[in-house]
């Protein structure tokens, strides 16, 4: 069988671990040995990972770097020890994010089994970028773009050589592809587009399984998914939210996901006097009961990739307003099947009151995502291409 090793940081919920689970999951077992590797275990998604896929983690599962040393040297591995010791030394001395990079990289000695295929899955300017070249034997090797590159323009200086000797790089939006061959337009001959993998029937069953909204609410509910992170845009909720209140609209506004923008966000709320009309549902490992029952998606976000949130709603003919980050017109046709509009308070604020007021332009936002198809499972063939 051929063999497949992917390099991520860890299994947390959020787009790109949803995508690559879903990838996983494409990826037949009789015929691919698969490996992710990991930096850190604990999580959400690692229960969600198929039983055939081996999960390691790179740097053990001791839980202190002391650990890590005591252990190697009860085993007589002294080189290791210091190895590990030293570079976690000059990692924390370091605030340059590459350098703490290339130190851990250093950690970890270069894997011995060579693979057909090798992928770093991670955003653009981070560890597998590294790792996958340089301790990793590989007759072929990917690097995933998930980001609109243009935001990382400053980080991303010392990758360009790391990128430079990867076989191919997938990005997850034509406007991401275009972005990143604006930034590296010598490697331009090998970047191609792979949308995140969309299984439509599997979510639908997953639809069914758990239980939703249950707060008895009988108005109008507006559903936001994604991390809580200053790129997606959730801080700009609650003033929108409470000006249409005002204006006597009967909404409720829920948010799915958590992150390091909690605290901020629920101070928000607080300020704006929203806390029984804005909901922190916090991570939910099966979003799709909530996704087909809400009346109306919004994703707010500053930037993004592609937005595989953005495409589930879809998959559920829900009337969206999204802000025009990268790939959002690719998912979205202005006036047709959503309206996109810029990241501004009140571009969003009217865009949502526009459908709660007008009915029948949610239906025929309905109708016309009905005759859209958004399974992309098709994409998986790509991958099997690059493993030859």
């Amino acid at each position: 069988m051929k063999k497949i090793v992917i390099v991520t940081r860890r299994m947390v919920m959020g787009g790109i671990g949803r995508a690559l689970i879903s990838m996983l999951n494409s990826i037949p077992e009789d015929k691919y040995n698969v490996t992710v590797l990991v930096m850190g275990t604990g999580g959400e998604l690692e229960d969600e990972i198929p039983q055939h896929v081996k999960v390691e983690c790179l740097y053990g599962y001791e839980k202190t770097t002391i650990e890590k040393i005591w252990k190697c040297t009860k085993r007589g591995r002294f080189i290791r020890a210091f190895k590990i010791g030293w570079y976690t030394l000059l990692a924390k001395m370091t605030k340059n994010v590459f350098k703490q990079e290339w130190y851990h990289s250093k950690m970890i000695s270069i894997i011995k089994t060579e693979y057909d295929l090798a992928i770093a899955y991670d955003p653009p300017a981070s560890f597998p970028v590294v790792f996958v070249i340089r301790n990793i034997k590989a007759k072929t090797k990917i690097a995933w773009i998930h980001a609109d590159v243009s935001n990382y323009v400053n980080e991303l200086k010392p990758y360009k050589e790391f990128y430079e000797k990867y076989d191919k790089v997938f990005c997850v939006s034509k406007y991401g592809m275009r972005k990143f061959n604006q930034l590296y337009p010598n490697l331009k001959e090998k970047t191609s587009v792979f949308y995140n993998i969309l299984d439509t029937r599997q979510m639908a069953i997953m639809a069914e399984k758990d239980e939703g909204f249950n707060d008895q609410f009988d108005g109008i509910r507006i559903l936001t998914v994604g991390r809580l992170s200053i790129e997606k845009g959730q801080d700009i909720i609650p003033s929108i939210l409470m000006k249409l209140r005002t204006e006597g609209k009967n909404i409720r506004w829920y948010c799915i996901g958590d992150g390091n923008s909690r605290s901020e966000l629920e101070k928000l709320i607080k300020k704006h006097g929203a806390e029984e009309h804005f909901i922190l549902l916090g991570t939910k490992q099966n979003p799709y009961n909530y996704i087909r029952q809400c009346d109306i998606y919004v994703q707010p976000s500053r930037h993004e990739g592609y937005c595989i949130s953005l495409a589930e709603a879809k998959v559920f003919n829900k009337p969206i307003v999204t802000t025009d980050f990268a790939g959002a017109r690719e998912q979205i046709e202005n006036g047709k099947n959503g309206l996109i509009v810029k990241f501004d308070e009140y571009a969003i604020y009217a865009a949502v009151k526009t459908l709660i007021n007008n009915q029948s332009l949610c239906v025929k936002f309905k109708n016309n995502l009905k005759r859209t198809n958004v399974n992309t499972t098709y994409e998986i063939k790509k991958l099997y291409d690059s493993v030859g």
